[in-house]
């Protein structure tokens, strides 16, 4: 049965890219491998970065050739996508048999300097050769629009700039357009407003998007965007990777005492299933994944499940205890706008 929601784990690229041990290229590809086995279709398994920039991803040619792309569970294609910079990256991506390509874009030249180096001009150029070599390859292209949801000292044109992105990147080819919350800037009101105005320039089903935790919105913020229509979610295991490249652009003072960090996989995937919402993901497969990860990084992750206990057999008594219930009343509903009807 097909899964009501679209989940893409990014943990093994977006985890571990910016993490100061190295992560020997076989556990990764054994990471991916077991993220597959629990039921995801796609898996954004690395970055085909400078090894100066990105360290941790010097082994991308020997992860992406080394995982295994036999169909998962059900019978259903595996896709690796990864995330390239440029041109270079783009075509060692292929000529590694990349299933889709990820790019990134900021809305302001400060943000684009602080981590791509460059302007949004000259990045955007970068992204329609991208998409051409790609489509020359039958190749997708997806793409991140960082700070999506606003930034400290954002302008008043921070809106504008978002509809306008997102339509330019659609018009380049981008199969799919995600709207990134690293700052963890976002609310349930901001989340409605800046999809409902994205949904007038492109369909619903071009766009995704990716919370982050800093301040106990995550959840929330998902909700909101499924009720605006949203049906693809990027999340990280664990709610790995944190976006420290950030403080040259930011003055620390304004994004609190602690990083924002992704909201865990595994607490997105239990939520969903609470409410009924099918993700096609085993849950107890995936906190293994997140116990393996935490072990190759020697740190302590972010995983609310965890540290609960919850586990798939929870949930199961949990809709026993749902299908059981003979209370015959009325039932609010939610419409779009969040009001009880």
């Amino acid at each position: 049965m097909r899964p009501d929601i679209e989940l893409i784990e990014i943990g093994p690229r977006e985890g571990l890219q910016y993490h100061k041990k190295y992560v020997p290229a076989e556990k990764k590809i054994a990471l991916v491998n077991m993220l597959f086995d629990c039921g995801f279709r796609k898996v954004e398994v690395t970055s085909f970065v400078h090894p100066k920039d990105a360290p941790q991803m010097k082994d991308a040619v020997d992860v992406l050739s080394g995982i295994r792309h036999s169909r998962g569970r059900e019978g259903q294609q595996r896709i690796c996508r990864v995330l390239v910079p440029n041109e270079t990256g783009c075509r060692s991506a292929i000529a590694c048999k990349a299933d889709e390509i990820a790019v990134w874009v900021f809305l302001t030249d400060r943000l684009s300097y602080s981590t791509l180096n460059r302007s949004i001009s000259e990045q955007l150029k970068r992204i329609s050769t991208i998409c051409e070599i790609a489509k020359a390859n039958a190749v997708k292209v997806s793409a991140y629009i960082g700070a999506a949801f606003g930034y400290p000292g954002e302008d008043a044109t921070h809106c504008e700039k978002l509809y306008a992105m997102v339509a330019k990147l659609v018009q380049l080819g981008c199969c799919l357009v995600c709207l990134n919350d690293e700052l963890a800037m976002a609310s349930p009101v901001t989340v409605r407003q800046h999809l409902w105005m994205c949904m007038e320039e492109v369909d619903a089903s071009k766009l995704a998007v990716h919370f982050y935790e800093n301040r106990g919105m995550g959840l929330a913020n998902v909700l909101a965007a499924y009720e605006s229509g949203i049906r693809v979610f990027k999340s990280s295991l664990g709610g790995a990777g944190v976006h420290s490249y950030f403080t040259t652009a930011i003055p620390e003072k304004s994004l609190g005492k602690s990083e924002p960090h992704g909201l865990a996989t595994e607490d997105l995937v239990y939520a969903f299933e609470e409410m009924g919402i099918s993700t096609g993901i085993d849950i107890d497969r995936l906190i293994q994944c997140g116990r393996f990860l935490e072990r190759l990084m020697g740190l302590r992750l972010h995983s609310r499940i965890w540290s609960s206990g919850l586990s798939g057999e929870t949930l199961s008594e949990a809709k026993i205890n749902l299908a059981n219930c003979n209370y015959q009343g009325p039932v609010a509903r939610l419409n779009p706008a969040g009001l009880k009807i």
